[in-house]
This record gives structure tokens, C-alpha cells and sequence, in this order.
């Protein structure tokens, strides 16, 4: 319980980290055929999260092909605690773009929740895709090792890290950091222990 806990709170961190700049849950729906014309020509800064759900619905429309639309609709609608429809908005970004690194995550993350901190295997198969396209995703490389080291896979997991950090290069505070995650992984014994015959 505490691992999953510990784990939830590692990928809570990081996929509210877009949603914070876009402001408050939790107001009220606004009809889009109403509200769409008005919102399109507002400074997006000063839109409210459904505000800025509305334009992106709207770009999403103008432009079928682009996932980062879908992206941005799965992320705040993460953030308001929408867990399925979120989930549907980053697999419609992953059918325009399967290897759009940010939509990986998001649904990750938002499958990783859904299950209070459980790294189930889908979730683990999209932070190893996503750290294997963009290797400066460190916290999908993490959580992909995590994820093999709780299963009794400390081999693959040591592996997985051992590739993260040697990309991380000269930057001593996120290799200090990235170590520190190993390292509390790593000493979480039980959870290697359960996953064993």
C-alpha cells in the first residue's frame, strides 16, 4: 500500500505540472455552438479550464490530424478528475500521432491513478515507449523500471535505469534526483519480495 501510495504521488506530481497553468476545476460546462466564436478571439490566458476546453474542442475540429489538441483536452480533463474521458481523449491524440510522447505519459499517468498508484503493464509498456522515443523523459524511464522492479524484474529494472542515467549527463542535480528514486525503489524490498514464486 505504501509503494502504490509513494508511486502515486510520483506521477500525480508530474502530470498535474501542465494542468496547474491552466486554472480552476470544477466550473460549469459552457455550450460549445454558444460559446466557441467568443472564446476563440479571447487572449487564452484569460480563459477558464472549460473556457479553454471549448477552444480546443474547436481546434481539434479545424484541425482532425494534430494530437496535441487531444492532449491538452486529456490533461484538463485529468485535472478536473475525469479519469475516463481522459483517457479517451489521449488514445483519439495517440490515433493522429502513436508516438506523441506527451499523449503516452498523460495516458499513463491517468491509468496509473485510476489505479491509486498501481503500475499496472499497460501503463508500464507506455512510459518504456515514451523514455524509448524521447530519452530526456526521465520520469517515464523511472517509473518503466519501477514498474519491472515491483514485478520481480530487477534485472530488466536495473537495466532500464542504468540506460536513463546514462543519458542524463552533466546536470548533478537531476542525476542526484534520479538517483534518489533508485534508491528509495531499491530499498522497498516487499515489493521485489511479493512478486517472487
Amino acid at each position: 500500500m505504501r509503494r502504490d501510495l509513494i508511486c502515486l504521488a510520483l506521477v500525480v506530481v508530474g502530470a498535474s505540472a501542465v494542468y496547474v497553468w491552466m486554472g480552476r476545476p470544477g466550473l460549469p460546462d459552457q455550450p460549445f455552438t454558444e460559446r466557441a466564436a467568443e472564446i476563440a478571439q479571447r487572449d487564452v490566458r484569460d480563459l477558464t479550464p472549460d473556457e479553454f476546453l471549448t477552444r480546443l474542442q474547436g481546434v481539434a475540429q479545424e484541425r482532425p490530424d494534430l494530437p496535441d489538441p487531444h492532449y491538452y483536452i486529456g490533461i484538463l480533463l485529468q485535472g478536473q478528475g475525469r479519469d475516463e474521458d481522459a483517457i479517451r481523449a489521449f488514445q483519439a491524440a495517440l490515433r493522429r500521432d502513436e508516438r506523441h510522447v506527451p499523449s503516452l505519459i498523460g495516458l499513463a499517468d491517468t491509468l496509473v491513478m485510476r489505479e491509486t498508484g498501481t503500475l499496472i503493464p499497460i501503463a508500464e509498456r507506455l512510459y518504456a515507449q515514451a523514455w524509448q522515443i524521447d530519452s530526456g523523459e526521465v520520469r517515464a524511464g523511472f517509473l518503466a523500471g519501477l514498474a519491472a522492479w515491483r514485478d520481480g524484474r530487477a534485472e530488466e529494472a536495473e537495466a532500464r535505469w542504468s540506460a536513463v542515467e546514462s543519458g542524463l549527463g552533466e546536470d548533478a542535480s537531476e542525476l542526484a534526483e534520479f538517483r534518489n528514486w533508485v534508491q528509495g525503489a531499491r530499498d522497498d524490498v516487499p515489493a521485489v519480495e511479493e512478486a517472487q514464486p
